[in-house]
């Protein structure tokens, strides 16, 4: 286990220090330009991210999440940021392998509309069961959720927090208490492109204690591809590797491309 953190901390480090740049001062821009906004999960951006995951084992398990983003303007001076993620999932069963949709989550964070280089946002996180048995939990649950992030000199690093509790559901099925976190790790290069580590580290509490976290650390790069003006594209793809996981899954293949249909 020592090694593999070892590996993956190594990975990170080398990641950040090849990205390395001659900037002295911060951007004027930081946090507002669109490279810098692709990185805030809470921008003031319509969007549609798709999100392709495949966890390598004996049996591969297949996660396409679709998460639309679309901001609400409250005030002047306040933005509600939605963002729903919709997960089709095909994992191993006892009997071959379940498809369908998994919990359906929302998050509602509320955040300052003039962003700066610091950003911050709070809210209510909600999950919703689908009811297909083996693909997710099977209450109503919800929960607070709370994310920050600081944007200079081209880097951009943060953390958004969620932990969801379970308020009504069948009495029969276990309670939920389940954690989610995002990592934000990335930092700008040259001509759209940027290099990342942003790994999504969960803990379901409820779990036997050497099943409970996920865990998977590695490095990405991306590109944002703005040749088209009317639709702003961000691609990216990235490698993980697990240091813990409730099955025997070693690696994580990510990629992600994301829509983007209005930003301001």
């Amino acid at each position: 286990m020592k090694t593999q953190i070892l590996f993956g901390l190594v990975i990170m480090f080398i990641t950040t220090l090849s990205a390395q740049e001659n900037r002295t001062s911060a951007d004027p821009e930081d946090g507002h330009g669109l490279e810098d906004m692709i990185q805030n999960p809470i921008a003031n951006m319509v969007s549609i991210p798709i999100n392709y995951n495949l966890s390598i084992s004996d049996k591969n398990s297949n996660i396409v999440n679709f998460q639309p983003v679309l901001p609400i303007q409250l005030s002047k001076k306040w933005l509600l940021v939605t963002r729903t993620i919709i997960p089709f999932i095909n994992v191993p069963s006892q009997s071959g392998y379940t498809n369908g949709v998994g919990n359906v989550t929302f998050l509602g964070a509320i955040t300052p509309a003039n962003k700066g280089s610091f950003t911050w946002g709070a809210g209510p996180a909600i999950m919703l069961p689908t009811g297909i048995k083996g693909l997710g939990y099977e209450k109503f649950s919800i929960g607070p959720s709370v994310v920050a992030l600081k944007q200079n000199n081209g880097f951009t690093y943060g953390l958004l927090l969620q932990n969801f509790f379970s308020v009504a559901g069948p009495s029969d099925v276990g309670d939920v208490n389940y954690l989610y976190t995002q990592v934000i790790l990335s930092k700008k290069l040259n001509k759209g492109w940027y290099v990342y580590s942003s790994p999504n580290i969960t803990a379901d509490w409820n779990a036997a204690s050497d099943k409970q976290w996920t865990i998977p650390l590695g490095a990405g790069a991306g590109k944002l591809i703005t040749h088209n003006r009317y639709l702003p594209i961000n691609v990216k793809a990235g490698l993980f590797k697990y240091v813990a996981h409730p099955t025997d899954a070693d690696w994580l293949i990510q990629a992600q491309a994301t829509f983007i249909l209005k930003s301001k």
